[in-house]
């Protein structure tokens, strides 16, 4: 008998208790807004030439490395663009990328611009992310906050399955020399849509799903605990990638579960707790049509 399946009790636990979280599959629309300074913001791409390598090597990044580039803005001093990613793929790991290809190509074809500007590289310290969405951001948390009434139920004991952190406070994590304000909604459904939530458990999940985060780097902002799934807002740090907090809260959430209503998942056979799949969509103060524009129009 392997460890795994005993609990401290010497309670037995089924074998099924080991799904593959591993290999989850996801709906997701993941859209980044970016944006680069040049150092002490010289005008370091004012000329045509070195804004067509800046594009080339661009396009050439998001090529190889699977990352959509839906619209840019080149100045002579900053690079703006609006980037949709994979849940597998981390901002902080894009602006890496991006930032240090673009700059290794442009000292090779343009050092003595830099050497002009007393520059070692093109661009500063730091930069600027931002998410954005089909909705803004208060639509989405006015969505998660109204899913007992769009779902129907009714009743006193649906007033504990609506949740609010009452310690969050955008921007969560101070990034040295960024500003990054990442917020995605997140949906995860039970296994096979079992009921496993109810009124008793819905506040003590809550409680727990925000330790996960603080653990693991993200912040869940609210959260609508249905009977058979879970909605969620959250703001994470630009190095943790949105699939890593899934994983991070389907593990936990599973684990915790079975350690504290062992007899709801016993009665209901839903050992594995969650489905090997999720949504996660990207939100912001603005929507991804008013970044699109605002880029169109500088």
């Amino acid at each position: 008998m392997k460890p795994s399946q005993l609990r401290p009790n010497g309670v037995i636990l089924p074998t099924i208790m080991t799904p593959h979280f591993a290999a989850l599959t996801a709906a997701y629309q993941l859209h980044y807004y970016f944006c680069f300074k040049t150092r002490y913001l010289h005008p370091l791409i004012a000329k045509p030439d070195q804004r067509i390598l800046v594009e080339e090597v661009l396009q050439e990044v998001c090529a190889r490395e699977g990352y959509h580039l839906l619209e840019r803005n080149i100045e002579q001093d900053q690079l703006r663009m609006l980037v949709s990613l994979k849940p597998s793929q981390s901002a902080s790991k894009v602006v890496q990328m991006l930032k240090g290809n673009t700059s290794r190509q442009f000292g090779i074809s343009f050092n003595h611009q830099l050497e002009h500007y007393r520059s070692r590289t093109l661009w500063s310290t730091g930069y600027y992310a931002r998410t954005s969405g089909k909705v803004d951001l208060e639509k989405a948390r006015a969505y998660v906050d109204a899913q007992v009434r769009h779902h129907e139920y009714q009743g006193q004991w649906t007033e504990s399955l609506s949740f609010r952190n009452p310690h969050f406070s955008s921007p969560v994590f101070q990034i040295a020399h960024s500003v990054c304000i990442l917020n995605y909604h997140i949906v995860l459904a039970t296994q096979q849509r079992l009921a496993l939530f109810d009124e008793a458990i819905a506040p003590n999940f809550f409680k727990y799903a925000m330790a996960v985060g603080n653990k693991h780097g993200f912040a869940i902002d609210r959260m609508g605990v249905m009977p058979d799934h879970v909605h969620l807002t959250m703001e994470a740090r630009p190095d943790i990638s949105p699939e890593q907090c899934v994983l991070a809260l389907l593990e936990n959430t599973r684990y915790w579960m079975t350690k504290n209503y062992y007899g709801v998942l016993k009665q209901t056979n839903g050992w594995d707790v969650w489905e090997p799949s999720y949504y996660v969509g990207s939100v912001g103060d603005y929507s991804t049509a008013q970044v699109k524009q605002f880029l169109n129009n500088r």
